[in-house]
C-alpha cells in the first residue's frame, strides 16, 4: 500500500513559519494535487514527503513506515524536478538508467526497465540521443521515465510542466493522466496553475500562506468553495467579488449595493436572512452572467445594465470586461457576443449559482 499521511506538520525556517500544522491523507493509488499561489508552502510540503526537508514537528508516514529522519534514498520514492536535472553528457537511454546502476541492478534488469518505460512514454526512438537534441517535452518524457524505471511507491513533481509552452502543457497533462491510469501509483503533484490542479487530480489541496484551506474533488471546490480565497483561486476567469448588504423587502432578500439589487433565491434565503442589515461579500463567476438577448429565462429581479468596458474574443467564448457605477466586474460569454465598447446592454445575473461570503472572516456562507 503507498498511502501517505501527513501529521500535525509543521515547518520553519527561522521565525518564518513555511507551513502550518498540516494534516493530510493520500490515498493509495490518488493523483493528489496540492495548489496554490507563490509561498503557500506547497513545494515545501512536498520536499518533507521527499525527505529532502525535515520537518521541525509532526510525523510523515510512507504506507506504514515512519520516514521522518529516513534519507530520500531509503524512501522508495521518485521525484519529477521543474528543470528535468538530466545529465547533459549521458544519452536518454543512460540517463534513465544511471539510478539503477547505482543501486547495482543486473544489466538485462535495467535493460527491461529502461525498456518498458520508454514504451509507455513513446520514447523507443530517442534512447541514444542526448538532452540537447530532444525538445522540452520530450526532455520532460525522459525524466519522467527515469522515475517510472525505480518503480516507487509514490511518485511526486514539482511544477513539471511549467517550462513548456501552453501546447506541451494541455499535451503532457494528457500524457501523465494516462501515465497514472497505467501505472496505477500514487502520485503527488504541485502546481500554481489552478487549470492544471482541476485537470489531473483525483483531489486538490487548496493552501495559503503555509494553510490548508480546502480539500476536495475539482467539481466540489469549483461548486462548493469553503472561503473566498478558494472561490477566487479556483475558475478562470477568476470568480467577481462586490461588497454590499443584504436587505429584506415585502418577505424576500436581496443583495443591494451601489450599482444595483438583486433578489435572493428562495433556497438561499434562510442561510443569508440572518446577514439583514450587514455587510457581505457576494460573488458570481463570469460564466454565470448572461447577455439578456440570448438568455432562455429573463427574471427582471436578477437583470442590471452595465456598460462595456473591454471586448476580449477568445475564439469559443467572448470576456467582456464591464461597469456599473463604481462596481467592475467580468462576464464569459458565447462567441456570437461582440458588443462594442461603452455600449450599454442587459445582463442576467444566475442566482441560483451565486454565493455569498461573510465579510469579516471571509467563510462561505451560501
Amino acid at each position: 500500500m503507498a498511502q501517505v499521511s501527513l501529521k500535525n506538520i509543521v515547518k520553519k525556517f527561522g521565525d518564518v513559519v513555511a507551513v502550518k500544522d498540516v494534516n493530510l491523507e493520500i490515498r493509495d493509488k490518488e493523483f493528489l494535487v496540492l495548489v496554490g499561489p507563490s509561498g503557500c508552502g506547497k513545494t515545501t510540503t512536498l520536499r518533507m514527503v521527499a525527505g529532502l526537508e525535515e520537518p521541525s514537528s509532526g510525523e510523515i508516514f510512507i504506507g506504514d513506515r515512519m520516514v521522518v529522519g529516513v534519507p530520500p534514498k531509503d524512501r522508495n520514492i521518485a521525484m519529477v524536478f521543474q528543470n528535468y536535472a538530466l545529465y547533459p553528457h549521458m544519452t536518454v537511454y543512460e540517463n534513465m538508467a544511471f539510478g539503477l546502476k547505482l543501486r547495482r541492478y543486473t544489466k538485462k534488469e535495467i535493460e527491461q526497465r529502461v525498456n518498458e518505460a520508454a514504451t509507455i512514454l513513446n520514447i523507443e526512438k530517442y534512447l541514444k540521443r542526448k538532452p540537447k537534441e530532444l525538445s522540452g517535452g520530450q526532455r520532460q518524457r525522459v525524466a519522467v521515465g527515469r522515475s517510472i524505471v525505480r518503480k516507487p511507491m509514490v511518485f511526486l513533481f514539482d511544477e513539471p510542466l511549467s517550462n513548456l509552452d501552453a501546447k506541451f502543457r494541455v499535451q503532457m497533462r494528457a500524457e501523465l493522466s494516462k501515465l497514472h491510469d497505467k501505472l496505477q501509483t500514487t502520485m503527488i503533484y504541485v502546481t500554481h496553475d489552478q487549470t492544471e490542479a482541476m485537470s489531473l487530480g483525483d483531489r486538490i489541496v487548496v493552501m495559503k500562506d503555509g494553510l490548508i484551506q480546502q480539500i476536495a474533488d475539482p467539481i466540489t471546490l469549483y461548486d462548493q468553495p469553503t472561503n473566498k480565497f478558494v472561490a477566487g483561486f479556483i475558475g478562470s476567469p477568476p470568480m467577481n467579488f462586490m461588497t454590499g448588504k443584504i436587505v429584506r423587502k415585502n418577505g424576500s432578500c436581496y443583495f443591494n449595493n451601489a450599482a444595483f439589487m438583486l433578489k435572493i433565491t428562495d433556497d438561499m434565503k434562510n442561510k443569508i436572512a440572518p446577514y439583514a442589515g450587514k455587510d457581505v461579500v457576494f460573488g458570481v463567476r463570469p460564466e454565470d452572467i448572461y447577455d439578456k438577448l440570448f438568455a432562455t429565462i429573463k427574471p427582471p429581479e436578477h437583470t442590471i445594465i452595465a456598460q462595456v468596458e473591454v471586448v476580449e474574443p477568445m475564439g469559443s467564448e467572448t470576456f467582456l470586461y464591464l461597469k456599473k457605477n463604481d462596481c467592475s466586474f467580468v462576464a464569459k460569454v458565447g462567441a456570437h457576443n461582440k458588443p462594442q465598447v461603452n455600449q450599454n446592454m442587459e445582463l442576467i445575473f444566475d442566482m441560483k449559482k451565486i454565493h455569498f461570503f461573510d465579510a469579516v472572516t471571509e467563510e462561505t456562507i451560501v
